[in-house]
């Protein structure tokens, strides 16, 4: 069975190569590099950078980012780090690969199978409703399916046009966080759902079409209190990872 670091893996053999043949088509043509003089020292190298450990490796002073804001609500420096853990007793998404969505002050909150109306910048309003998680086994077949201990999380959600442009959505502006707030994997290509059901790309607007549902999967621990869970709604033109929208129990 491909885990889904497997998966990962495969997605970083691209870039990966063609990082290695730019830095072989450098080699033929760059000019050498000087060492640096003999006369540099640790001292003189901490002193450039700031306090440095006795190994001569510079510490780096606590920022702003990693405190949290007045109203308790923490920031996404803050977050657990979801690539360590038990897989079978919470996510273990590594979420450096995008920016997931996190609760804020200025999020709207409601229970699972609530409506909630979200308005996009530069496009319209629609009214967004998600039905409560199902869990579902992977097939002993599935290639593509969930670590060991983990099972699918299928959670549909459906979009009403309300007002103003169109918007355009896609399953990977939802970000689903388990109790312990840990990034939950977004799966887009297991047969657990059919590919016409999956939540895809769809424009909702006023000239295309006037409602959508779609289905969105997860990788998640089995046996878990999924009403705990949140989904959080990210619009794409966002310039902060602050969720517009998000359900829990």
């Amino acid at each position: 069975m491909t885990t889904t670091k497997h998966r990962k893996i495969l997605l970083s053999i691209v870039p990966m190569a063609l990082a290695v043949g730019a830095v072989a088509g450098c080699n033929d043509s760059a000019p050498s590099v000087q060492a640096p003089p003999a006369t540099t020292t640790k001292a003189a190298t901490a002193q450039s950078t700031g306090d440095s450990t006795g190994d001569g490796v510079p510490t780096v002073a606590p920022t702003d980012s990693e405190e949290s804001s007045d109203t308790g609500v923490p920031t996404v420096s803050q977050a657990p780090t979801s690539a360590t853990g038990d897989p079978a007793k919470v996510c273990t998404t590594d979420d450096s690969y995008s920016t997931p969505a996190a609760v804020a002050p200025s999020t709207k909150k409601a229970k699972w199978g609530k409506p909630l109306d979200v308005t996009q910048k530069y496009e319209g309003t629609v009214t967004m409703t998600p039905a409560k998680p199902v869990a579902k086994k992977a097939a002993e077949d599935d290639i593509f399916g969930p670590d060991d201990g983990q099972v699918y999380l299928l959670v549909k959600v459906t979009v009403k046009y309300k007002s103003g442009n169109n918007s355009v959505f896609g399953g990977t502006d939802f970000t689903l966080r388990d109790a312990a707030n840990n990034v939950c994997d977004f799966n887009s290509i297991a047969d657990i759902v059919p590919e016409r059901e999956r939540f895809s790309v769809v424009t909702i607007g006023k000239t295309k079409e006037k409602s959508y549902v779609g289905t969105l999967v997860y990788e998640v621990p089995k046996g878990q209190d999924y009403t705990k869970y949140t989904l959080l709604y990210l619009p794409g033109l966002a310039d902060n990872s602050d969720a517009s929208v998000a359900w829990t129990n």
